[in-house]
């Protein structure tokens, strides 16, 4: 092969692996936040799902600490359309500030919702967090 035609062959070689190391995608709707040291960071839930059922539920629909009041914070189309149900919740943390464990409510159980708990335990039943 002549030095001509390794050169021209390398150099679109090049450029190729260029193109494809460069590709990336947007997801619609997520952008690129930025915090600063001290801003406060809200926990959103999300459905809970199971890989023994379908359904998914609501998170609240088991006995954990909810915030005052319980706000829909759907982002864009595409959590609407996967079925997503993101919600605000008690839990907040501080960007970069070290946080020890906190109590942030406490519940007493009756017999009837500590029996749901193990039956959604026993269904596999997931949390998601955003």
């Amino acid at each position: 092969m002549e030095k001509g035609l390794w050169i021209s062959v390398c150099f679109m070689f090049l450029i190729i692996l260029h193109f494809h190391i460069a590709t990336s995608f947007y997801l619609p709707g997520v952008a690129p936040e930025d915090f600063h040291k001290g801003d406060p960071l809200r926990v959103k839930v999300n459905k809970l799902s199971s890989t023994k059922t379908q359904l998914p539920y609501s998170y609240y629909s088991l006995p954990y600490c909810r915030p005052d009041h319980i706000v829909d914070s759907a982002e864009n189309l595409g959590e609407v359309l996967r079925g997503d149900r993101i919600e605000n919740s008690p839990y907040m943390f501080k960007m970069r500030e070290p946080q020890m464990c906190n109590v942030v409510c406490r519940l007493m159980l009756n017999a009837k919702t500590a029996k749901e708990i193990k039956e959604k335990h026993a269904a596999q039943v997931l949390h998601c967090w955003e």
